[in-house]
């Protein structure tokens, strides 16, 4: 029986310390994230996103019933701070209109609430 190529293992070596990088800063900016205390700031909806999470789509394929989405909002601070986008989940972001302006609530990188100001 032959033996499997160096270049499988160094292959498998490679994806193994990129997945153990990848997995580190998730939990290192979850940590920061749960650290932050929670900032308030004006803010307005500069615009909205939504998009599958695979990339696998052609451009003629219609979106698929039940396939993960994600959700992107930018913001942009009323203090004159650059604009900045945070994911939220879709329940906050079918709850949110774009131009509408509010206060924003972060902790860290992570998207808290948005009350629309009235």
């Amino acid at each position: 029986m032959s033996k499997p190529p160096l270049l499988f293992f160094i292959v498998l070596a490679i994806i193994a310390v990129l997945a153990t990088r990848q997995f580190i800063k998730q939990r290192r900016e979850i940590a920061v994230n749960d650290a932050s205390p929670v900032q308030m700031l004006p803010a307005q909806i500069k615009s909205k996103r939504e998009y599958p999470t695979s990339n696998r789509r052609s451009r003629q394929r219609e979106v698929i019933a039940g396939e993960e989405m994600r959700y992107e909002v930018w913001f942009h601070p009323l203090n004159g701070a650059g604009d900045f986008k945070l994911m939220l989940n879709a329940g906050d972001y079918h709850q949110l209109d774009k131009n509408v302006k509010g206060e924003l609530k972060v902790q860290g990188t992570r998207f808290v609430s948005f009350t629309p100001a009235p």
